[in-house]
């Protein structure tokens, strides 16, 4: 493999001025207008009778050195980019290396007594691949799967992509752009359109070099459109992401045409409301309309009909894609768990929005206002878990996952932020050697970590208040914690005498709600 060597330090020695021991003063050819520069040291004397303006440097030496200066900095940045290009070479050839020997040798699969076939089994190996490397590296899964097939399509079908890369002739950003643009095409094709565009990506931003390529390979495949079009469409989905200080993300993806018609008609609403007593600006307009139109007019979780409508069906032509046409509604439910004193307003302590997390109170009594159905969580007094469970049977009852749904969060395997309740509720113990039907052995996995904890070798223990402690194949140790750590009751409550927690402000309540009744023993 190539050594790398930075000679950097040494090319900036020689090319960078010693600005520091230089004046404009000891240049010989310094032009100046008007009287000394600033630069030049007076006394007081012989700066008396000087009355005309600070002069204008039209042309010196000095400014000529600062210039090289600049360009000698500007050359250095452009060797650091290049080496990060081999160095990207470098680490794609890794990734490639570690899929190929995961698949062949089937790496952190549980062989012995799979009823897997061997296409299954090497697919199994190249999920714990990704799970390992996305642990390792601190990625996301989807990350990692995106690196092991773009190193996959570098190192196999775009051999002169590569070289360019590990020659540093071309950023990772321009190889990756090659990659989405030859993945429909057939290996001919492929190599075609990169004897054609690459020479392109040593002169053009990347921005710019997609949409070159993107030009080339329309011209040169052009009844693959329909296909790439039809496929994608297949991928649309709304997708929720948390963000700070009680804010989310609602990511649409859809067709551009659907696309296009939505934000055009948010925006065009929001214009249309502008007024100069309002406070908000046209982005926050934007967002409060669409809010407003989904809330009003598609409340609730909506499901399509059988057969749905065609991809590509155009706009205003009966239902297009997305229209809501024809869909039905149901029931939503929205889950917030509020700790007693800060429901009765006499502490501020946050609440726990199922699928989000902590937040304020203020915003958790207003949805407290709202619900029609309580549910009742009792705790033990000194860990602060769920007590009097009853772990004799196999599956766990209603109560139980509503607290493990909410002591969890999310899938407990390391990274994944699968929401806990489109989720499985696995037994860390099996059943089958022993394991109770308990919190303490029970956690939340998505279904494709709960395959991959039972048909590889992952190895997964429970370490008390629902901490998780994974091993993977290759021994590392990786451990999660629950989203919440239940506390005891009146942990972080200021001890205060009744008479003065009875001298709190009285805060506008909603009427405490009847006692539910369960089918159910207590605790809940």
């Amino acid at each position: 493999m190539e050594e790398l060597h930075d000679d950097s330090n040494e090319r900036r020695a020689e090319r960078q001025p010693n600005l520091s021991s230089r004046s404009p003063l000891e240049c010989d050819d310094v032009e100046f207008v008007g009287t000394w520069p600033p630069l030049q040291e007076f006394d007081d004397a012989a700066t008396d009778d000087l009355e005309a303006p600070a002069p204008q440097l039209i042309e010196s030496t000095y400014t000529r050195v600062l210039a090289e200066g600049c360009s000698s900095i500007v050359d250095e940045i452009a060797a650091v980019e290049r080496a990060d290009a081999r160095r990207q070479a470098w680490k794609v050839e890794l990734i490639d290396e570690a899929r190929r020997a995961s698949e062949a040798t089937l790496h952190g699969v549980r062989v012995f007594g799979s009823t897997l076939s061997p296409a299954k089994l090497q697919e199994m190996a190249r999920r714990s691949l990704v799970a390992e490397l996305a642990c390792a590296l601190r990625m996301p899964e989807a990350t990692v799967i995106g690196m092991i097939t773009e190193a996959e399509a570098l190192t196999g079908r775009l051999p002169e992509t590569m070289a360019a890369l590990r020659a540093g002739d071309v950023s990772y950003r321009h190889a990756r752009v090659m990659v989405d643009q030859t993945a429909t095409l057939g290996d001919d094709a492929a190599l075609a359109l990169e004897e054609q565009a690459l020479p392109h990506a040593r002169a053009l931003t990347v921005t710019k070099f997609r949409a070159k390529t993107r030009l080339l390979r329309e011209r040169l495949d052009p009844e693959s459109v329909t296909e790439r079009v039809t496929r994608s469409a297949k991928d649309r989905r709304l997708e929720f992401e948390s963000a700070d200080d009680g804010m989310a993300w609602l990511s649409l993806y859809t067709t551009a045409p659907e696309a296009i018609s939505i934000f055009g008609a948010a925006r065009q609403a929001a214009t249309a409301l502008r007024d100069p007593r309002d406070p908000r600006t046209l982005a926050q307009l934007t967002a409060d309309v669409f809010t407003d139109a989904v809330s009003a007019g598609l409340s609730g979780d909506i499901a399509p009909t059988p057969g749905g409508t065609e991809v590509g069906a155009a706009l205003g032509a009966g239902a297009p894609l997305g229209s809501g046409s024809a869909f039905r509604r149901i029931s939503p439910t929205v889950t917030v768990t509020v700790p007693a004193l800060t429901l009765l307003g006499i502490t501020d302590s946050p609440a726990v929005l199922e699928g989000y997390g902590p937040i304020d109170a203020d915003s958790a009594r207003a949805l407290a206002r709202q619900s029609t159905v309580w549910y009742r969580m009792l705790t033990d007094p000194r860990t602060g878990a769920p007590i009097a469970l009853d772990s004799t049977q196999y599956r766990p009852t209603e109560s139980m996952k509503r607290y493990l749904r909410y002591r969890d969060g999310t899938c407990r395997f390391p990274g994944c932020n699968r929401a806990a309740t489109h989720c499985d509720l696995d037994h860390t113990k099996a059943a089958e050697f022993g394991g109770p039907t308990e919190c303490e052995n029970l956690s939340h996995l998505c279904r494709k970590h709960h395959r991959l904890k039972h048909q590889s070798t992952w190895g997964v223990e429970q370490r008390g208040q629902g901490v998780l402690e994974w091993v993977s194949p290759g021994g590392a140790t990786y451990v999660t914690e629950p989203e919440v750590l239940l506390t005891p009751p009146g942990f972080g409550v200021e001890a205060q005498p009744p008479q003065e927690r009875a001298q709190f402000e009285q805060r506008d309540l909603p009427e405490a709600p009847p006692v539910p009744r369960h089918d159910e023993p207590p605790p809940f």
